[in-house]
């Protein structure tokens, strides 16, 4: 009696066990489902787009900037293809576009500008930041640096992009140190523009 007893319990032990080791299985899985889940909304979020500009302008519209922090006038005065100097050239391939700006400032505080401030565009959207070579060359002189109050700077930003691009455009962003800056805090953001000048080259 004792061992049918015996030989009826064990199936029912075994049969436990293997739904213990099933539901052991399970618990990570799920885990890793829900953290899959987690990380594809959190890149979601780091992976938006910023605005478009509002507006398109063109090579010698006077564009007024104003808001909280500025009181600008900004100005695509032309471009000019630079060939480079003795050794100093563009990578092969590519070309050096320079592009002459003025900045007036037409606010009562003294205002700063970088390499930074600006970046380029190409038809396929496409972007280009400034080329500090180029820029460093002895005929070219850059349009950053500090602006008193009443005054302006004229210079030329250069960048290097492939031969063949067409469609380039300008993007002069003016408060973009305090943008990238505060990017966690939009409270701080609720007056100061954050979004580029998009100045149409060709």
């Amino acid at each position: 009696m004792k061992l049918i007893k015996h030989i009826i319990s064990t199936p029912i032990t075994i049969v436990i066990a293997l739904f213990m080791g099933c539901s052991d299985r399970n618990v990570p899985q799920l885990n890793t489902e829900s953290e899959s889940t987690s990380r594809n909304q959190s890149s979601q979020k780091n992976s938006s787009i910023p605005p478009s500009p509002k507006h398109t302008y063109k090579i010698a519209d006077a564009i007024s900037i104003t808001d909280k922090n500025l009181n600008l006038q900004f100005t695509v005065n032309g471009t000019r293809e630079h060939p480079g100097k003795g050794v100093i050239k563009p990578n092969q391939g590519h070309k050096w576009i320079l592009v002459n700006t003025t900045i007036a400032n037409k606010g009562q505080e003294s205002k700063k500008f970088s390499v930074i401030s600006f970046a380029m565009m190409d038809g396929q959207n496409n972007t280009y930041d400034v080329a500090l070579l180029a820029g460093a060359l002895e005929d070219v002189e850059s349009p950053t640096g500090d602006i008193s109050p009443g005054e302006k700077r004229q210079g030329e930003v250069a960048f290097e992009v492939p031969g063949n691009s067409k469609g380039l455009k300008l993007l002069f962003k003016p408060n973009s140190s305090i943008c990238d800056r505060s990017a966690n805090e939009p409270k701080a953001l609720v007056d100061i523009n954050c979004q580029p000048i998009l100045v149409n080259l060709d």
